[in-house]
């Protein structure tokens, strides 16, 4: 896999990690720290190629989404 490049998207997969394991404790679903941001890290790669492919598709360079944009 390849790895998160910058600190934005290292603290959006650290947080997602974080929401994962609260999920998974609330639900009981046994999984350990590093499968939650092992997952992070995925949905965020899912998230950034879903993203690329819209704009290609849009004819656009992509720009990840910002807080005053999303």
């Amino acid at each position: 896999m390849m790895p998160v490049n910058s600190d934005a998207a290292k603290a959006a997969v650290t947080v997602a990690a974080q929401r994962i394991a609260a999920y998974a404790d609330k639900h009981a679903i046994v999984i350990e720290p590093s499968q939650c941001e092992e997952l992070a890290e995925s949905l965020m790669h899912l998230y950034q190629a879903f993203f690329t492919g819209l704009a290609q598709v849009a004819g656009q360079p992509y720009a990840a989404p910002t807080a005053s944009t999303a």
